[in-house]
């Protein structure tokens, strides 16, 4: 199994989960967060991303682009013009893709965690701190629906928010 799905490229929600589940083209499976307000401050020399303080080392304008370290964490964030991202702090690096939403009100992030691959009946993610696991799926309707290998229990559905009713 080398290649993805192309129905499972898209973003997933899970009823009652605050979480999405995105699946890129190239098969990285990426969990995010919900997106958090962000505003600059001193000419850009300072994001506000939700509730956290990041200062400026490297770019500049009123742009997540450039390398920034969080004041409470002292972790160090640099976001790529490619809408990539990589966090680190004490040696450990977390890798992930971002986007501004909302005219760039808000900043989206998501973590990037697995790598997919599939073969219409099975979907192994090579989980990025080692190690791998199989499941069986199906997609189809806007559903992403994730069974146990063996026994064909389901295990967990993803659903595509374009698929879900609308509020009035």
């Amino acid at each position: 199994m080398t290649a993805v799905d192309e129905g499972l490229v898209r973003v997933w929600v899970q009823a009652g989960s605050d979480f999405t589940y995105e699946v890129d083209a190239a098969g990285g499976y990426h969990i995010g967060g919900p997106e958090r307000p962000l505003a600059f401050e001193a000419d850009g020399a300072v994001m506000i991303w939700g509730p956290e303080r990041f200062d400026r080392q490297a770019g500049a304008g009123d742009t997540p682009e450039g390398r920034w370290i969080e004041q409470g964490s002292g972790a160090e964030w640099v976001f790529a013009a490619d809408g990539t991202y990589e966090a680190a702090l004490d040696g450990v690096s977390d890798l992930g893709i971002w986007a501004l939403r909302q005219g760039g009100a808000v900043l989206w992030a998501r973590e990037w965690r697995a790598q997919l691959a599939t073969n219409g009946a099975e979907v192994v993610f090579d989980i990025r701190n080692g190690g791998s696991v199989t499941y069986g799926y199906t997609v189809g309707g806007g559903t992403w629906t994730l069974f146990d290998p063996v026994t064909w229990a389901e295990l967990v559905r993803y659903t595509d928010p374009a698929a879900l009713p609308r509020e009035a």
